[in-house]
Order: structure tokens, then C-alpha cells, then sequence
């Protein structure tokens, strides 16, 4: 009997007989796609629905999924502008801080940064600072032989959770106490490397040890009691600086928010991610609406190794046309979506041999069924080959990536090649339509 239905993904399956309306909120947003078992993406079934039950659909974001934008200028989507601030508030001051350009001081923080935290503290103003990596370092490495301490699960380096004294894989949960030793040669002599958002509160308390400093990333909110106890001190003003993760960059009104420092701009663009670019402009523009939403203006320091990158730079100057139409631009020459569709087929397995021959037969097959059916000009196939993560959860990956502008083509090839497949030997053959992740 419900008019209204609030949710997050899953709620786009409500059972609603007479529906009038859906909004998609922060459609840009990745965690709209769900990623294990049933592989959908929410806005797009949202998309379906409306248009099945005639409804009228609204996709709204500050900074929206290139895609959307791309559609919107072909008149498949109607594009509907908010040119000013709720209250008519002007778009906080940012301001770009070079990395390179080096300083005395080994802090995490540029002096400009600093000294704005400090007169923000002073002005009894609340600041907020970005940093999309949790933990106190991203690696441990030995002094003795170099080697990176690695998870004994899945490819990749443990980081450093210093609140806990642990060495954590982000991926599988694997542990190691903090004063390990080193699995190649013995040495206790680790040291880590690299910074996460405890290393930036640790800092900042060091650096204003009056101020009251909270840190928000998936490890606090994994308690929602801690994470709601919080936002609400966050908007009692109760705290003084709130050092996070992206979950801090969208949907937080605190009105008493007049600085926002990004601690390291770069972090994503180094990912194996044709939206690399694209992310980091939406992080950035994100979090800088977080600051001056009261009466006083805000202001944004961005820190970065790349003050020159277009996303960093569009983003500072709240240029977002700009960016979609170089994205748009640069994706329609290289072949990226929304030009094309993708589907990634991937072969997991506890074996690294029999996950590699089994991905090359795929390949192969592939490219026999593409050429007997004449679509070899209008698929293209890439790989097989590792995954970026090449092991994960104790399982080997290998990847084969369709290519095409129609998606029928796709459906047909990925249909018959997970048919012929599915159930032969011990490999698991997942298919992934316009995959969110390319990791």
C-alpha cells in the first residue's frame, strides 16, 4: 500500500503496480551495480522499468556517468540543468596545490593546507579532509631484501591498519600481526609505505592536538552505531576536522563545512580503468560541494602530482561539460563505451595453469564463431590475459573482453561461448555485461 518506496539498488524491484515516477539519486554512482551472482546495474534496470510501466524516470547527479551525458546530447535522455546553489550560495574557491614542488617539512599536508586548517580551527570552523584509501599504509616492505608483504590469498600488498596492529588484505580479510617478518628472508625489519586515512588523522592530531579529529572509511562504518554517533557529532559541531574516504564526498550537509583539503588527488587515475579520469573528476567535484553550504563561503585545497591532468583541472574550475565532452572525445577514438559495448568473460580457478589454458580456449573460440558468422569487423576480442588482479580469494583470473557497437552480436558470442564452457572441468566462466570493474 506504499505511495512512496525509499531504498537503495534492490529497491528498483519493488512490487509497485501503479507507478508514476522513479529517481535514480547520485546515478553516476559505481555501487549501483551489483557485482556478485545476478549482475545488474540499478539505474539501467530503473531505465527498463520506467519505460515498461510508462513512467517518467529522473537520473539525477552533480556529476554524471559520462554515458548519461552522452545520451542527453543524442536526445535519448532529456538534459535538465540546475545553474545555481540551493539558496542561491556561490561554488566554493579551489584552489590546486602542486606536490612536486617540494617543502621542508615531511607532512602529509602542503603549508597552504595547514595553515587553512589551522585558521579554519581558529575561526571555530569545521573542515573536512579526503583521502580514498583507508588504513595507515598502502604496503610493507622489507629493509633487508625489498620485498613487499603480500597477501598469501590474493596478488596483492597488505596494507598497514594501525588502530588494529595488523597487516590486512582489502580484498579477502587475510591478517598478519603488525611485527611480522619478512617471508623471504626472515627480517623483522619492515617498514611501511604510503598513507591512509588513519595515517591523516594521526597526523593531523599531532599537528592541532586541540582540535577534535574523527575519521569516517569502511572500517568505522562497518559499525553503523559508530558511524551514525559520527555524523551526528559532525553536525552538533562537535568535531572540528572529519578525515574520510569517498563516503564523506557525497549526500552531507553541514552547514558549519567551510574547508575541504583533498589530502592526494592522484590516487585513482593510476587504475587500469578507461573511467579513470572520469572518477576523478566526480571525487573531486563530489567533496568539493561539501564545503560552504551555510552562510560563509567555502574553500578547497586540492593536493596533486598532476595539477595539469584535465580531470583535476576541469574539476577545480566546476567545468563538467568539459570534461564529458574531452572524455567523449577521447573514448570515441580509442573505442570505449558509450561507443561500444563491453562484455568481459572471466575465467577463475584454483589452478594457474588450467585457468590460463582454459581462458585461451575461450579466446579461441571465440574468434572461430566471429569469423564463421561474419562479425569479424564488428567485434573486436581482447586477450586472453591476466587480470590485473591476477590472483584473488585464492583463485587465479584470466579475462577475454568483447568489443562491439551493437549489443546483440555480444549476447549471441558470450551466450555461446559460456554454454559450451559452463560445465567443462573445474574453471568457473563468469560473464559480465558492461562491467563497473575492469580489476
Amino acid at each position: 500500500d506504499a505511495q512512496i518506496v525509499i531504498g537503495a539498488r534492490s529497491a528498483v524491484f519493488a512490487p509497485l503496480e501503479n507507478l508514476g515516477l522513479i529517481i535514480v539519486d547520485e546515478e553516476h554512482d559505481s555501487s549501483f551495480k551489483q557485482e556478485e551472482s545476478l549482475r545488474y546495474h540499478g539505474r539501467d534496470v530503473a531505465i527498463v522499468r520506467a519505460r515498461q510501466q510508462n513512467a517518467v524516470i529522473i537520473l539525477g547527479s552533480a556529476t554524471p556517468a559520462i554515458t548519461s551525458f552522452y545520451h542527453a546530447t543524442r536526445k535519448k535522455f532529456k538534459l535538465l540543468k540546475m545553474k545555481s546553489r540551493i539558496g542561491g550560495r556561490s561554488l566554493p574557491t579551489v584552489e590546486i596545490v602542486d606536490l612536486k614542488n617540494k617543502e621542508k617539512n615531511n607532512s602529509l599536508f602542503r603549508k597552504k593546507l595547514l595553515v587553512a586548517l589551522q585558521d579554519n580551527f581558529a575561526n571555530q570552523k569545521q573542515s573536512i579532509l579526503l583521502l580514498n584509501r583507508r588504513g595507515f599504509s598502502n604496503s610493507m616492505i622489507c629493509r633487508d631484501c625489498g620485498t613487499i608483504a603480500e597477501c598469501r590469498h590474493c596478488q596483492v600488498s597488505l596494507n598497514l591498519h594501525k588502530s588494529r596492529r595488523r597487516l590486512l588484505c582489502h580484498y579477502c580479510g587475510f591478517t598478519l600481526p603488525e611485527k611480522t617478518i619478512c617471508e623471504t628472508c626472515g627480517s623483522i625489519n619492515l617498514f611501511p609505505v604510503g598513507f591512509g586515512t588513519e595515517r591523516v588523522e594521526e597526523e593531523v592530531r599531532l599537528l592541532l592536538p586541540e582540535a577534535r579529529v574523527a575519521r569516517l572509511d569502511s572500517d568505522k562504518a562497518s559499525d553503523r552505531k559508530v558511524f551514525m554517533k559520527v555524523l551526528q557529532a559532525v553536525r552538533a559541531q562537535e568535531i572540528d576536522i572529519l578525515v574520510g574516504t569517498q563516503m564523506i564526498a557525497k549526500g552531507l550537509h553541514f552547514p558549519n563545512v567551510t574547508l575541504v583539503g583533498v589530502v592526494w588527488a592522484d590516487g585513482g587515475l593510476s587504475f587500469p580503468d578507461y573511467r579513470s579520469a572520469e572518477k576523478t573528476f566526480q571525487l573531486i567535484a563530489q567533496v568539493t560541494g561539501r564545503a560552504g553550504r551555510g552562510d560563509t563561503h567555502g574553500n578547497v585545497i586540492v593536493q596533486t602530482m598532476q595539477p595539469q591532468h584535465y580531470s583535476i583541472f576541469l574539476a577545480a574550475n566546476h567545468r563538467y561539460e568539459e570534461l564529458a565532452r574531452k572524455e567523449l572525445e577521447i573514448r570515441g577514438h580509442a573505442g570505449f563505451p558509450p561507443f561500444v559495448r563491453l562484455v568481459s568473460m572471466r575465467v577463475e580457478g584454483l589452478s594457474e595453469e588450467g585457468t590460463r589454458r582454459r581462458a585461451l580456449e575461450i579466446g579461441s573460440e571465440a574468434r572461430l564463431w566471429v569469423k564463421l558468422r561474419g562479425y569479424k569487423s564488428d567485434i573486436a576480442i581482447l586477450g586472453p590475459a591476466p587480470a590485473p588482479i591476477e590472483k584473488l580469494r585464492n583463485m587465479y583470473r584470466w579475462q577475454v573482453l568483447l568489443k562491439a557497437e551493437q549489443l546483440g552480436p555480444l549476447h549471441d558470442l558470450a551466450d555461446h561461448c559460456l554454454r559450451l564452457f559452463k560445465n567443462k572441468g573445474a574453471e568457473k566462466v563468469i560473464l559480465d555485461v558492461d562491467p563497473e570493474s575492469m580489476l
